[in-house]
């Protein structure tokens, strides 16, 4: 996808935002397009990044319209702050790595893997979700010790030849 599609997409994206604030209602009175695995592993960078730059843009828009205060049963500031510390490319890489170590699984909604994997590990347990960040937190660091000791033994491997 080209850039001017890719902002074309984005711009798509903030317009159904603005047009859901606009006109209220009930999540059981609309099915919207449910975007999976099999849509994002055959979508390119540019597109899986347009997707995660549209809903990047309509949790800012949300965060705008419900202001300091948002509605008790609101996951607004949790999508924020779990997602606040990855860059796009960094999402796109890490749901990119999801699918491809469950490859069984590509039915599974892209904005699952958002919260689940990527959002609620950062903020912890909340009435909206559960989630236990130090059991997210010994399996991050059990990875990268893995991680690092495959690196240390591919190095020493190497140096051995």
């Amino acid at each position: 996808m080209k850039a001017s599609g890719m902002w074309r997409l984005a711009g798509g994206l903030v317009l159904a935002a603005t047009l859901a604030v606009a006109a209220p209602a009930r999540a059981a009175d609309y099915q919207i397009p449910v975007v999976t695995g099999e849509h994002w592993t055959q979508s390119s960078p540019q597109e899986r990044k347009a997707f995660l730059v549209g809903a990047a843009t309509i949790i800012e828009l949300d965060q705008e319209v419900q202001g300091e205060k948002p509605a008790q049963n609101s996951t607004i500031n949790a999508w924020a702050k779990g997602l606040s510390p990855y860059t796009f490319d960094q999402m796109v890489a890490a749901i990119d790595k999801w699918y491809a170590d469950h490859p069984d699984k590509l039915r599974r909604p892209v904005v699952e893997i958002m919260w689940y994997d990527l959002a609620q590990p950062n903020f912890g347990a909340t009435d909206i979700g559960q989630a236990d960040p130090k059991a997210a937190l010994q399996e991050k660091r059990a990875e990268a010790k893995a991680a690092a000791k495959a690196r240390a033994k591919a190095k020493a491997k190497e140096a051995a030849q």
